[in-house]
């Protein structure tokens, strides 16, 4: 078996196959497990797919079974400072001598299909090799982050115990289809038959049926949160209390979206049944208040506000955080995005509600240059410098916001990691 000398190696091979490896379905993610003896079969997992939240979704929810004295995994993406960050074991990253080990039995699989003619993807690599993680440290539950739509994700080849869908909304319309319906059915994907589903109130009733229709299809029992009373709900600048049932609930993640995201972790808790395990409600609903999801408006100091924001949704759930909390105050959006995303529509949103910009480059390869990103802000009336080094242009931005003002990180979670690893690294725990 060829091994790598280090963790950083194993990195580079994975990355270095995205441009290099062919997506083929399903098959080649079941073909590698296979000859790593499936271990997806060992894990107990919650499948997480949706377009905005499911990030969110996934460390409320993991927290919830962690206070209950479970052994929790959590797969996630993408990362926001290290590699590692990806997959969790009660709310650690993995090591690097455990990446570094697992990755080379990944590889030595890998290579061999490569003879057969299939090349897997980097993110199936980095898939099988959570799994195998998880299966090593025995845990209790994994749950499970849909990459990139559901119904060919690699992560659907897990045999799930509960699938959750949250809010549905345009992205990657090349891969998953140009309306919300179509999107829609390819998220419906991962509802197994038999297996629980529970789904978040949509935008419009014609996207939640499309989740009735499947699920109807294939004999899964459907909760649909559209389908109750919206929860009482108080939101102030750092996070929210619900009223659930009998209780008042303490989430400290800001947001209102983040209030939706507690209520569709908690039915999803409520859904559960872990053999061996009597979960305990109160310590399920106390542990929302010590959630952490780092740079989803994460406050890093009084004058710095984090956010992964890096489509239209998340832009607008941004801008109305800022309008309700932020009143009053001068933002200046430090920002940077990828090519691959819907640019001016966010551009548009922002310049709605900021005072200035500065547009900077970010450290990834679909990244778009810093100047042609501050033209575009430029277009929607918004006063924008450019600076590519990211350093420089945080500093350029505190200056425009002056003491009393707020820079406010957004555009890319790949910034947000930048950004939160120069002024807060604490190791991807959560």
């Amino acid at each position: 078996m060829k091994t790598f000398q280090t963790a950083a190696q194993a990195i580079e091979w994975i990355d270095g196959l995205r441009y290099q490896s062919e997506k083929n379905g399903l098959s080649n993610m079941r073909r590698l497990l296979d000859r790593m003896g499936r271990p997806q079969d060992a894990l107990r997992c919650v499948h997480v797919a949706g377009t905005n939240g499911k990030g969110s979704t996934c460390a409320l929810l993991e927290r919830m079974l962690r206070a209950c004295g479970l052994k929790t995994g959590l797969y996630t993406s993408p990362y926001l400072m290290r590699y590692n960050e990806r997959m969790r074991v009660n709310g650690v990253p993995i090591s690097d001598d455990e990446l570094l080990k697992i990755a080379s039995l990944v590889r030595s699989e890998a290579e061999a299909l490569v003879d057969e003619g299939v090349r897997p993807t980097w993110f199936e690599l980095g898939t099988a090799i959570a799994f195998e993680w998880f299966r090593q440290q025995r845990t209790d539950v994994a749950i499970i982050e849909v990459g990139l739509g559901g119904r060919l994700d690699p992560t659907n080849v897990i045999a799930p115990v509960l699938s959750v869908i949250g809010p549905i909304d345009l992205e990657h319309t090349k891969q998953l289809g140009d309306t919300r319906i179509k999107i829609a059915y390819e998220k419906a994907g991962i509802i197994k038959p038999g297996v629980p589903c529970v789904v978040q109130r949509q935008a419009s009733p014609d996207i939640g049926e499309v989740f009735y229709t499947v699920a109807a299809e294939k004999g899964s029992p459907l909760v649909d949160l559209g389908a109750s009373n919206s929860p009482d709900i108080e939101y102030d600048a750092r996070g929210s209390f619900l009223r659930w049932k009998d209780e008042r609930v303490r989430v400290n993640l800001p947001g209102r979206h983040q209030g939706e995201n507690a209520c569709l972790a908690i039915t999803a808790f409520e859904q559960l049944h872990i053999p061996g395990f009597e979960l305990d409600r109160r310590a399920a609903m106390s542990a929302l208040s010590e959630t952490r999801w780092p740079g989803r408006l994460e406050w890093i100091d009084e004058r710095t506000l984090i956010d992964g924001a890096h489509n239209a949704h998340g832009a607008q759930a941004l801008r109305q955080y800022c309008r309700e909390f932020l009143r009053g105050r001068r933002i200046v959006c430090l920002i940077g995005c990828m090519k691959d995303k819907d640019v001016r529509a966010c551009a548009e949103i922002y310049a709605s509600f900021v005072d200035a910009a500065v547009a900077t480059n970010v450290s990834y390869g679909r990244a778009l240059a810093a100047d042609d990103l501050a033209a575009v802000l430029r277009e929607f009336g918004l006063s924008c410098l450019s600076d590519g080094n990211e350093s420089a242009a945080l500093e350029k931005a505190r200056s425009l916001a002056g003491d009393d003002g707020v820079v406010l990180v957004c555009g890319s979670l790949y910034l947000a990691g930048d950004i939160r690893l120069m002024l807060k690294d604490d190791g991807g725990v959560i």
